[in-house]
């Protein structure tokens, strides 16, 4: 297989459901073997935060390179991930159907179950995460000039009275298109 080919990248399916996929071991084996092939290569130098924090690491480590950097020192590179696959899509040239295999997002998205998994998830994102609740709960939300909470029932608009916007009739109201009328009937 060569380097930065023109083919588009294969994305392999994350296999959540295997008991594997949780091993904190395998997931450290992992994140060391990505982080070092990164770490030579820095063409995401550029990409979100995640790359300038993970090569900073490696530049500060005793050594430099990979065997003196901690694992506990991969959190903050993680957190710093956005999933926006600009790496994945176009920087790297290591991504599958290259050997390396190289799938940046998908190793950020592991580690983050693996942790929800250990129970290290905070509440706030805990509570983010339920997308299926969350999404019924945005429904019943009122929408700006909306009265009830169901967006998804018609909402009934006043006709429009020629004297501006579709506005209650207030006693000013009134009293001001009365005088509007009056006047245009004089001219």
């Amino acid at each position: 297989m060569r380097e930065g080919g023109l083919e588009a990248p294969t994305r392999h399916p994350l296999d959540w459901r295997n008991p594997a996929f949780y091993d904190a071991d395998a997931l450290d084996d992992e994140l060391r073997r990505v982080f070092d092939i990164c770490h030579t290569c820095r063409r995401c130098f550029n990409l979100c935060d995640s790359f300038p924090r993970l090569f900073v690491l490696f530049d500060e480590s005793d050594s430099g390179e990979l065997d003196s950097v901690d694992s506990l020192g991969f959190k903050p590179v993680i957190d710093a991930c956005t999933l926006c696959d600009m790496c994945y899509m176009t920087k790297c040239p290591y991504v599958p159907p290259h050997e390396f295999n190289i799938d940046f997002p998908n190793l950020m998205l592991r580690y983050r179950a693996v942790e929800h998994r250990v129970g290290k998830t905070g509440w706030a994102q805990a509570q983010l995460a339920r997308t299926d609740r969350n999404g019924h709960a945005d429904r019943r939300l009122p929408r700006p000039g909306q009265a009830g909470g169901d967006r998804h029932r018609p909402r009934r608009i006043r006709p429009y009275d020629g004297h501006g916007a579709r506005r209650p009739r207030s006693p000013g109201r009134r009293f001001r298109v009365a005088i509007s009328n009056q006047l245009k009937a004089e001219r």
